[in-house]
């Protein structure tokens, strides 16, 4: 579904909170357990990364999971709607379609997404200090904060061998042509660009 991507700008004298928090990892165990996806602490695959991309306000969510195994390299995309009751979104997942995703070279996709930090990259809110520009108010100095009010976001998980890191990010490509100099919210939108490139899909709001 396409949305029109909407922002404000704030102007602070003291230094604001924005961006999304780190989220724990049983998060999102409800929908990983209705859509079939072992448990992230209990697999022991090489590598298995999963990205959910927020729903929104809409009641159709999307994971895409990529694994490495001993059979080697396979990566789904899931697509998913929820049940409504009395107009309300519930936690039951009603309809899901799986997509078998292709690559030309999996290790060479890895080695990108490596090359992009994907192992050591920290949550938004905890960049947000970065996410501001100094400007001079009447008042003083202050800083200009850009807030996104909708849009894409995203929690990422991923265990590498014994290591589990997880992250969460929203709309990067807008907050990069905001504070192109912030290299984390480049590197958030070119692993989401990187993905859709690679597999020709669409895996933003």
């Amino acid at each position: 579904m396409t949305s029109f991507k909407s922002f404000i700008l704030l102007t602070f004298i003291s230094i604001q909170a924005i961006g999304q928090g780190l989220d724990s990892l049983t998060k999102d165990n409800w929908i990983e357990k209705q859509l079939g996806i072992v448990d992230m602490p209990s697999s022991d695959n090489e590598v298995n990364l999963r990205i959910f991309l927020d729903r929104g306000i809409t009641n159709g969510g999307h994971v895409l999971r990529i694994v490495k195994s001993s059979d080697g390299w396979t990566g789904t995309k899931y697509d998913y709607l929820l049940k409504m009751k009395k107009g309300q979104v519930t936690e039951k997942i009603a309809k899901t379609t799986r997509t078998e995703l292709k690559s030309n070279n999996w290790d060479s996709l890895w080695a990108k997404l490596e090359a992009l930090n994907i192992m050591t990259l920290p949550s938004q809110d905890d960049i947000k200090d970065k996410l501001r520009k100094e400007v001079t108010t009447k008042r003083g100095k202050g800083y200009e904060v850009m807030v996104v009010t909708d849009g894409s976001g995203y929690n990422l998980k991923l265990k590498r061998l014994d290591k589990i890191v997880q992250f969460s990010f929203h709309e990067p490509w807008t907050y990069s042509q905001k504070y192109p100099d912030v290299e984390e919210v480049r590197k958030y939108s070119d692993i989401i660009s990187t993905l859709e490139k690679e597999f020709q899909i669409k895996f933003r709001q």
